[in-house]
């Protein structure tokens, strides 16, 4: 589950606010800017008011920008021209919340949004007395009997408390495993993002020096049961991977190398109701350009189940981290899971395999820890290497170029799967 640091100590600071021009001072201006950070404001008002038209109102009727667009007939037919414009290139569509005024500017199709303003006189004290993680994050609260979700932590803040469902339900936060936090798990919140971390505390015992383990957060029976029923899928998708080893990165670069082992399980890929179709679905329906999802992110959130997701912030020690990280998921990789690490800069996928009693990861790229002693020379291809030492190059490249480090592990979900069936005679009814 997303993690920020998971061993973060704890500690008791005070978050300064800046300097407000807000009449109801420090505390209002500070709540404004949590509320409106990563928003994109309407229109200033020296723009020409004829220009801009209000489009409508996020609600659960119009819960994305392209419904305000399909159901305004002036604009329906050229929704997609204004969402993909450049004026809307990289805006963040998907973090747009409930009750937010969207507007467009007719000369340039910019759009535009702003949530009705709200400040609630909260005192200054609340604001500086909050309890942070040695990272800087929020300690919203502990997961207990009393309160035993993350909505009730939530709406027990002062702070946080008329926004507990739109931070859960952002883009940021919907994917989290919420329904598998354990008592004593400590909440915390990233003021600038919203982003929540689960953080739990290091046991006193031998243990003390390994992260809360991804087998201890998510094997319960359940799933359990889940990696069972599909155990079968996921290593036939390994064996349909590696014959590929050796093929040049030209030729299969990293998502090309899954989809081909998709393919070889009869997984319907390309062309209508294939798996690239709803992959495009998903990012048009969020305003997100039609790749956005042809990665391993985006293969296990239409094809699997995600076990295992966590961003990394402010990475000081990549080596100790990376094995705290590996440590605490060895109990819980099977093989054929899509394991994919991505930074703002760039992004990988692969699956992860079992070599001679060590964990793998089959991918396409720099292949610098091969397996394989006879394919040792480092090279940019096909190739099976240490998944130990792959995480540790990643958490080495984060550090180096100052970036978060997010880590996504799903498995294959045969039901989903058969969602995208081939249509080839000698397929049956169901694949798996």
């Amino acid at each position: 589950m997303p993690v920020n640091n998971i061993n973060a100590d704890m500690q008791t600071a005070f978050v300064q606010p800046r300097e407000s021009q807000n009449p109801l001072g420090p505390a209002g201006n500070n709540f404004q800017k949590i509320l409106t950070n990563n928003m994109h404001l309407a229109p200033h008002a020296e723009k020409s008011t004829g220009q801009i038209i209000k489009l409508g109102v996020i609600d659960k009727n119009t819960p994305t920008i392209s419904n305000l667009l399909h159901q305004n007939k002036r604009f329906k037919d050229e929704t997609w021209n204004i969402i993909f414009s450049a004026a809307n290139r990289g805006k963040h569509f998907r973090d747009i919340r409930a009750g937010s005024e969207v507007t467009l500017n007719l000369a340039n199709n910019e759009i535009s949004w702003q949530r009705p303003s709200r400040q609630p006189a909260i005192p200054a004290s609340v604001w500086n007395n909050q309890k942070l993680t040695a990272d800087g994050l929020v300690i919203v609260g502990k997961i207990s009997h009393e309160t035993p979700t993350v909505s009730n932590l939530l709406r027990r803040s002062k702070i946080y408390h008329d926004e507990a469902w739109n931070i859960i339900l952002s883009s940021i936060n919907s994917d989290k495993p919420f329904n598998t936090i354990r008592p004593g798990t400590m909440i915390a919140i990233n003021p600038q993002t919203f982003e929540l971390s689960f953080i739990h505390h290091p046991r006193q015992n031998a243990a003390a020096n390994t992260i809360s383990s991804a087998a201890e957060e998510h094997l319960s029976t359940a799933v359990n049961n889940f990696f069972t029923a599909n155990k079968s899928i996921s290593r036939k998708l390994v064996d349909k991977i590696r014959p590929y080893i050796g093929r040049p990165y030209s030729e299969i670069d990293c998502y090309g190398l899954v989809v081909r082992g998709l393919k070889g399980l009869g997984i319907k890929y390309s062309g209508n109701g294939g798996l690239r179709e709803t992959l495009e679905k998903m990012a048009l329906t969020q305003g997100k350009p039609l790749n956005s999802y042809q990665n391993g992110e985006g293969l296990i959130k239409a094809a699997g189940k995600i076990t295992f997701a966590r961003t990394f912030n402010h990475i000081r020690h990549p080596e100790k981290l990376a094995q705290q990280t590996f440590t605490g998921l060895e109990k819980s990789l099977r093989q054929g899971m899509i394991l994919s690490f991505s930074t703002p800069s760039r992004g990988h996928t692969g699956v992860v395999a079992r070599d001679n009693g060590e964990w793998s990861y089959l991918n396409s790229g720099l292949i610098d820890h091969q397996l394989d002693q006879s394919r040792a020379q480092t090279s940019r291809r096909v190739g099976e290497e240490s998944l130990e030492k792959e995480i540790d190059n990643w958490f080495k490249l984060a550090k180096n170029n100052n970036e978060p480090l997010e880590i996504n592990i799903g498995m294959l979900d045969k039901n989903k799967l058969n969602n995208f069936r081939s249509h080839h005679p000698e397929v049956t009814h169901r694949l798996f």
